[in-house]
């Protein structure tokens, strides 16, 4: 019963904003469009938490199941650091993003490596004193993808 009281209003939030980005494609002077984005992407964020949340009975149970798919590293990467953006900004703290343009495609659960990333983008912003650095990125090398997020905070020892 709480899934389902959970997840409606959020369905609910993604679907009105999809038509709002789609019909906000057409006006001209108005940047609705990355609005309806934003609208959209937190709704979706905020939706796979709360199917975490919901899951953790499933992992406590181990009947946990990981979805692995190709997934794009730059769009999630990219995801991350547009999600979090506001973050870094008022905590004083620089977000760069560094990775090539073509990455190559991971199989991976796209849901569980956006958690990942937002996770550590959270930690690094509440870790960093006003005027550092934080980056998220990607480096491809012989030993294959690695995907970072480092900034200049107190570290873990």
């Amino acid at each position: 019963m709480m899934s389902h009281e959970l997840r409606t209003p959020l369905n609910a939030i993604l679907g009105f904003s999809d038509m709002i980005r789609d019909e906000a494609a057409g006006l001209e002077g108005y940047n609705f469009t990355d609005f309806a984005d934003d609208i959209y992407n937190s709704g979706d964020h905020l939706l796979s938490l709360i199917n975490d949340i919901l899951d953790m009975s499933k992992v406590e149970a181990g009947k946990y199941e990981i979805h692995p798919e190709p997934v794009d590293p730059r769009g999630a990467i990219d995801y991350a650091a547009r999600l979090i953006r506001g973050k870094p900004e008022e905590a004083g703290v620089r977000l760069s993003v560094d990775m090539p343009d073509d990455l190559p495609a991971i199989h991976a659960d796209e849901r569980a490596l956006r958690q990942i990333l937002l996770n550590l983008l959270s930690n690094a912003v509440k870790f960093t004193d006003r005027g550092g650095e934080i980056t998220i990125g990607a480096t491809v090398d012989a030993q294959g993808l690695t995907i970072s997020v480092t900034d200049t905070g107190i570290g873990i020892p």
